[in-house]
């Protein structure tokens, strides 16, 4: 999605919300999947690559600290096929209304049914608040490019999640990069970035993104949790 609020905790806080349970003598990370050990920018790049290779993969975003005024991305979850498709929901909350709207996108363009509609219609997504969620996948633009894109790039602690070993790093990111698949109110700012790695595949599993997503003065965060790749699936056009 092309612009799309989002902020990043501070690494401490981050970690603690990622973590059910700390690790500890979970391994040395060094999987089935040759994740690279001892260095992060090896561990993204692998990272990027296998999202570039996916067949498929399924996307769920939930933000935090959104702001109460205007109208904001709550979360969405759908799935991507390559190059750049993208068929599911994005929640939005437009002063306290809620509305979820069914979404498709193919090559660029965009679908969306809208509230007390019984059809989808093409439309601009920065006209209703987001950005093309189909750029998620596209490794020119979406999640793979900011994997890859990234300076102060660091090695976290391990967590446990549901009971799976994710790798942290750690990177920062330029807005304007993230403004091409989130909106950004700011794309002159830096946005940190906590990416948790599958320690035995190497897969990206989640990124959690912190920065002024929005115009209010105060930082969000969006988290997004990846799933289920090279799960058959295919994407067209929603019939007019």
């Amino acid at each position: 999605m092309r612009h799309v609020a989002r902020r990043c905790l501070p690494a401490a806080l981050v970690a603690a919300t990622l973590a059910l349970t700390a690790c500890s003598d979970d391994g040395d990370g060094d999987g089935d999947g040759g994740t690279p050990e001892g260095d992060p920018q090896a561990q993204l790049e692998a990272a990027a690559d296998l999202l570039n290779e996916a067949s498929s993969v399924t996307f769920v975003l939930e933000g935090e600290d959104l702001p109460d005024d205007g109208t904001v991305v709550v979360g969405g979850e759908g799935v991507a096929v390559p190059p750049s498709s993208f068929e599911g929901e994005i929640r939005i909350r437009a002063g306290a209304l809620p509305a979820t709207i069914k979404v498709v996108s193919v090559d660029g363009k965009l679908w969306a049914q809208l509230p007390l509609t019984s059809g989808f219609d093409e439309v601009d997504a920065e006209e209703l608040g987001f950005g093309d969620p189909g750029l998620l996948i596209d490794p020119d633009h979406g999640v793979s490019r900011l994997l890859t894109s990234g300076t102060d790039i660091t090695a976290g602690e391990q967590v446990r999640v549901d009971g799976d070993v994710y790798d942290q790093v750690e990177s920062v990111l330029p807005g304007e990069l993230v403004g091409e698949v989130l909106t950004i109110a700011d794309p002159s700012a830096e946005v940190q970035a906590v990416w948790a790695l599958d320690a035995e595949t190497g897969q990206l599993r989640q990124a959690t993104l912190t920065g002024p997503f929005y115009d209010d003065g105060d930082e969000q965060t969006y988290t997004v949790r990846l799933d289920k790749y090279d799960e058959p699936a295919e994407i067209s056009a929603p019939e007019s």
